[in-house]
């Protein structure tokens, strides 16, 4: 199990996406869906996948803080939210090119994820 372990979530359309980086490989998880079971499976995924995650996340107002109730019961998580103009200024410090199998609905997660990783 890798020591640190970096997240990117984004919400689309009342279901988060999941994106893991972790020793410089991108791994795109799965959608959950925006409900009690949704965000206790999503929870579960990355407590069962890292000591210490960091996870990054798009500001995305009442969604993100009731998700934030969920991830706080993962031990030595790290929560970042991240404004839109926050992500905008981010974008500029990343790479240029997304991963090959990255989807135009997973890109944001991807970058939030890249973005933990690199804000280390």
């Amino acid at each position: 199990m890798p020591l640190q372990t970096f997240f990117g979530l984004d919400n689309d359309e009342n279901t988060w996406l999941l994106v893991q980086r972790s020793e410089g490989k991108t791994v795109f998880l799965r959608r959950f869906n925006n409900t009690l079971s949704g965000l206790n499976e999503l929870s579960r995924v990355i407590k069962s996948r890292c000591d210490k995650p960091r996870v990054y996340i798009n500001s995305t107002g009442h969604a993100a803080l009731s998700l934030l109730k969920y991830l706080c019961g993962i031990p030595d998580i790290e929560v970042m939210f991240v404004s839109r103009a926050g992500f905008k200024h981010y974008q500029s410090f990343l790479p240029k090119s997304i991963v090959s199998n990255s989807t135009v609905t997973f890109n944001e997660a991807e970058m939030l994820a890249v973005c933990a990783e690199r804000m280390c």
